[in-house]
Order: structure tokens, then sequence, then C-alpha cells
């Protein structure tokens, strides 16, 4: 049965779910893990079945990185292949540079809703990228709903009046609503239940969008019920995908 939240027709659930990494580095230790997330943990990433690994850094909001990734499912973290690429006798760096992050989690999302982005005609698992995240600039808002609050009502603020209006603003390229999956990383806490991820062509028309202040205040201010709400406005700084 198709999930009442989700796109009519189904057919948003072709599109990956979404996977956020969110941590912080030490500055000093900053370039040994820059070099080992392109050159090894990407590349890692996308031979166990990661269809993309994009990296970025903050410039507005906390933690430092959020890296971006599109997955099946999170059943991928359960699979022998993934854990594997985890030991250090696989990854004999992955000890010491993860030794020098702090405020870790890991959160698998599905898309709910999205503006903007190319369906689907097939399941990403035949081949097909249309849907990809493929953003120079994101903005992100992670965030709980209160007991009682209605899902019905937030998914339906921002279909009809927040990924609207943000789609007006010069530079917008795409928005998607993420609710948090039931299954999570076996490893790392996971965030809020909800999201947001709007990508953009640049920093400068994201920022012109409004910053953290002016973001939160019209999630706080739609009364759905949102709690806990925190703002990342990010760069990207690497990519590694498949097809």
């Amino acid at each position: 049965m198709t999930d009442p939240l989700r796109l009519e027709g189904g057919i948003i659930d072709l599109l990956p779910n979404i996977y956020m990494a969110r941590m912080d580095v030490a500055p000093e230790g900053l370039p040994a893990f820059m070099n080992w997330y392109e050159h090894k943990h990407a590349p890692d990433l996308i031979s166990v079945g990661f269809h993309s690994a994009h990296g970025y850094q903050c410039r507005a909001g906390s933690p430092f990185i959020l890296n971006v990734y599109e997955i099946d499912s999170s059943e991928i973290f359960y699979s022998e292949a993934y854990n594997t690429k985890r030991t250090p006798a696989s990854d004999p760096e992955r000890p010491a540079i993860l030794a020098g992050v702090t405020n870790r989690s890991n959160t698998v999302y599905r898309q709910i809703h999205t503006l903007g982005v190319e369906m689907p005609d097939r399941p990403w698992s035949e081949g097909c990228r249309s849907g990809a995240v493929d953003a120079p600039v994101v903005t992100s808002v992670r965030f709980d709903l209160e007991r009682g609050s209605s899902r019905d009502a937030l998914v339906g603020w921002f279909r009809d009046v927040e990924f609207p209006e943000t789609a007006c603003r010069s530079g917008f390229l795409a928005a998607r609503l993420l609710n948090r999956t039931e299954r999570q990383h076996h490893a790392n806490p996971w965030l809020s239940s909800w999201a947001t991820l709007i990508e953009w062509e640049d920093q400068a028309a994201a920022e012109s969008a409004g910053g953290e202040a002016d973001t939160l205040e019209r999630l706080a201010g739609s009364g759905l019920g949102a709690n806990g709400a925190a703002f990342h406005l990010a760069v990207r700084v690497l990519s590694a995908t498949t097809g």
C-alpha cells in the first residue's frame, strides 16, 4: 500500500533514500580526513553499492561536515561487503582518521515530497539516475515533530507554501522533504525524524534565500509543531557517483 504522505501514484518511491552523515573534524586533521575520504572512503562506498557520495562543508550551521549519499535502503549497512570495508584490514587508516571526528551522526531518510526533481521511470537499482542530487550548494533543516502534531499538515505546508515560495528564489534547483526510515545505521547515532534538502546553483543564491534565522523562523511560525530544528548551508567539496 502506498504511503498517503507520498507523491500520488507512488512514483516518488523510485527515488533512492537520502543518507546524511554529519560530523565535526579537528582542523589539524581535516587535510588527512579529506584525502582519506576522497581516495579511500568514498570509492569504497561506491564499490559496495552506494549510488553517490557527496562531501559538503558547512558555511553556516554545524557540524562542519554534511555528507549526502543516495542509497537503495539502509539494508546496505548490514551487508557483508559494507562491513568488510569498515575493518582495519580493509581500511588501515580508518581508526586514526575517525579518532579526530566528533559530533557524528548517520541518518537515512526517504523522500516524501519533492519540487524540481526529475522523477525516474524505473528503480535506480536498474541503472536509472533521474532525480539525483547534483548541486554545488545545499541548505538543509532537520527537525522533529511534537507529539500529536499532524504529519499530513506538515507535508501540506511544504508542498503548498514553503517549497513553492523557495522555488521562486533566484538560483533554486530542487527541494526535497525527507522522513527518517525505520531501520537505521547500526553503528552511529541517528538524528531528527524530518529534514529538508534544498539545492542551489551557488552559495550566493542560497544565502539570498534567507539565512539560518529566517529559515528557522518560517518553520517555527508555521504552527506545525516542529521542534529541535537546526540549519545547514553547505558547499560541495567532492563528489563520487555511479552510472
